[in-house]
């Protein structure tokens, strides 16, 4: 009766683990169904994506589990029934035996079901993620874990160079082994090298008796009892392998173990192979935001307006520039027809009916532009925009059109620039020396031309013996003296950079401090009349005596009025007005043939640089005090 009752409760242990095993298969076979339905089903036609590839791998794992939890079950069935038709009478030996033997099928089936039952949480962890580290970090673990082994290294082969590389690396208390310690590592290298070239795994529960690997010598060097190492296949293709070894144990591994590490690695090759394709997935997308990102940073940059529309007239790109020169905000605009969103502009603008036009000759690819002025409500009240249009067709790599591309060039502030060019040289050219001018025109700012009061330093000239040169002799040749002369003065004028702003009859009139600053123009004013003596002088000394001409020369520095005078866009004249101009006229006035004179306030700067007479007082139409005053000999 004993051997009845016995046989009772292993029936009943046996169908209970049998129960278990058929749920655990029933779930297995209706995820199998869902994984089914996902892959081959909805997702058929993108087998390039790494997760539809993740998922046709779960699919398969989950086909498999199934089919051997199925045939597991059936076994059970098999030793359930077995153990029904035990007999109840023989002897004890016999029994015992019988005990024995349905021990030991018990135990390898539990064994069996323990082992498959890891493998599926196993692919279940690895297939719950594809960040790439974590998996290589999982799988270390994993098999460490599964293994009972003291540490274990995952090397992967490099695409580029064939080259097997240490990726990750891990100890039996999931402590990561520093990357900088893998050079280091006292590991068998020539073992893992062997593995992934041959594809074959290798196993030693003994490596200091094992006379196949007495040539390793790192082997005996490092103390390594038991080693185990396994290639990482997937498609046919060798990716890497995974080593684990023990200093601590041997009769740690057995073949049972390499077994079940082959399994592992199919796995885990699956795995890391879509991790590692995700990986590279996210990276081009990222390198993909990157220069939309970089392209996107470059529209916004560029002043000129660039706009895009697909193929249907949507506009997709609209940068600030456009924004800028049209006054539409981007939320207005993206995402609309280019009809809808250019109706708000005026029609002297014109957008529509160009784009219009350019997107009926894309077939011939055809580069459309147009220069137009217009007014922009935004814009500068009455100021008129210039614009250049340029649309061109977009072609994709098979040349199909996908869109246009509009960049508005806006011209407004080049032609605002070259009309105040125009009119700064129109002024000036005439009075100032070229280089003066080119530096108004860099810099228009330094202008002012509707008034400004200032110090200035004034030169007056006027010619000495006018009446008697006209008496004697015809008006042509006096005028062709008088211009000759004049040019002397003016080129020593222009070399210390002043502004000749009248010629009065036989008098001449320059300014300096203006229109640029000079902080020395007191002395550039006063070497200006030396120069100008001399210069006259000389051109005396080769002329006959009856046609010599003299001037009497007055330099003042004062404050003064200066700008554009006259009658708008009629006849107008960059001069100076002001009490200094006056005085510095009322003292050549003063002065006696080819002679100069200083007021006392251009003395004040420049009297370091000059050899002058001795002062004395003049009076002066319209001062009431005399003005003290010096004749100049000499500038150093």
């Amino acid at each position: 009766m004993v051997s009845a009752d016995l046989s009772g409760k292993i029936g009943d242990e046996l169908r209970a683990m049998s129960d278990t095993m058929m749920n655990i298969s029933r779930l297995l076979h209706e995820n199998s169904r869902k994984l089914e339905v996902a892959v081959e089903g909805t997702y058929a036609s993108d087998g390039s994506d790494p997760r539809v590839r993740l998922l046709s791998e779960a699919l398969h794992v989950s086909r498999k589990a199934d089919l051997e939890l199925g045939r597991t079950s059936q076994r059970m069935h098999q030793t359930v029934n077995m153990a029904h038709h035990i007999p109840h009478i023989g002897s004890d030996a016999a029994f015992a035996q019988e005990r024995a033997a349905l021990a030991t099928s018990i135990s390898t089936l539990k064994e069996e079901r323990n082992e498959l039952e890891t493998l599926y949480e196993i692919a279940h962890t690895l297939n719950s993620t594809l960040d790439f580290s974590e998996v290589l970090s999982l799988v270390m673990d994993q098999v460490i874990n599964f293994l009972k082994a003291e540490r274990g290294f995952l090397m992967l082969v490099q695409d580029k160079t064939g080259e097997p590389e240490f990726r990750m690396a891990r100890d039996n208390h999931a402590h990561t082994i520093p990357e900088a310690a893998f050079d280091t590592a006292k590991i068998s290298r020539n073992i893992i090298k062997n593995v992934i070239v041959s594809r074959q795994p290798t196993l030693t529960d003994d490596a200091l008796s094992d006379d196949n690997l007495k040539e390793h010598e790192s082997i005996l060097a490092y103390g390594i009892r038991a080693v185990m190492c396994a290639p990482l296949l997937v498609r046919g293709k060798c990716i890497g392998a995974v080593y684990v070894d023990s200093r601590l144990a041997t009769r740690l591994f057995h073949p049972k173990h390499l077994d079940l590490l082959l399994a592992f690695c199919n796995q885990a090759a699956i795995a890391i192979d879509n991790a590692r394709l995700f990986d590279e997935l996210n990276r081009a997308i990222q390198r993909v935001r990157e220069d939309k990102q970089y392209m996107d940073n470059i529209f916004g940059s560029i002043a000129n307006g660039v706009i895009t529309t697909d193929a249907n007239g949507m506009i997709t790109t609209y940068n600030a520039g456009a924004s800028l020169i049209l006054r539409l905000p981007p939320d207005k605009v993206m995402g609309m027809h280019y009809r809808e969103a250019f109706q708000l502009l005026p029609a002297n603008v014109g957008l529509i009916d160009l784009l219009v036009n350019a997107q009926s000759l894309h077939e011939h690819g055809t580069i459309v532009d147009r220069s137009i002025n217009c007014s922009i409500p935004g814009r500068e009240k009455e100021e008129i925009i210039s614009l250049n249009f340029y649309v061109s067709s977009l072609r994709d790599t098979q040349g199909q059109y996908i869109g246009m591309a509009l960049v508005i060039d806006d011209q407004t502030a080049l032609k605002r620039s070259e009309a105040r060019a125009k009119n700064i040289r129109h002024i000036f050219e005439r009075y100032v020396h070229p280089s003066v001018v080119e530096q108004l025109i860099r810099d228009p700012m330094a202008l002012n031309l509707g008034g400004e009061t200032k110090e200035l330093s004034v030169v007056f000239a006027d010619i000495r013996g006018y009446t008697r040169l006209s008496e004697s002799m015809p008006p042509e040749e006096v005028m062709n003296l008088i211009n000759r002369y004049l040019k002397f003065m003016c080129e020593a004028i222009w070399e210390e950079e002043g502004t000749l702003t009248a010629f009065q009859g036989d008098a001449l009139m320059a300014i300096f401090n203006a229109p640029l600053q000079q902080d020395d123009h007191a002395l550039r004013a006063v070497r200006a009349a030396w120069k100008m003596r001399v210069a006259v002088q000389e051109y005396q000394r080769l002329q006959p005596q009856e046609i010599h001409v003299s001037f009497g020369i007055g330099v003042n520095t004062g404050l003064a009025t200066v700008g554009n005078v006259g009658a708008q866009e009629r006849l107008q004249n960059y001069t100076a007005i002001g009490d200094a101009v006056n005085v510095a006229s009322r003292l050549q006035n003063n002065v006696s043939d080819n002679n100069i004179l200083l007021n006392e306030s251009t003395y004040h700067y420049v009297q370091d640089s000059v050899n002058v007479g001795k002062p004395f007082a003049l009076n002066v139409k319209n001062k009431s005090a005399p003005l003290t005053v010096r004749y100049l000999f000499s500038v150093s």
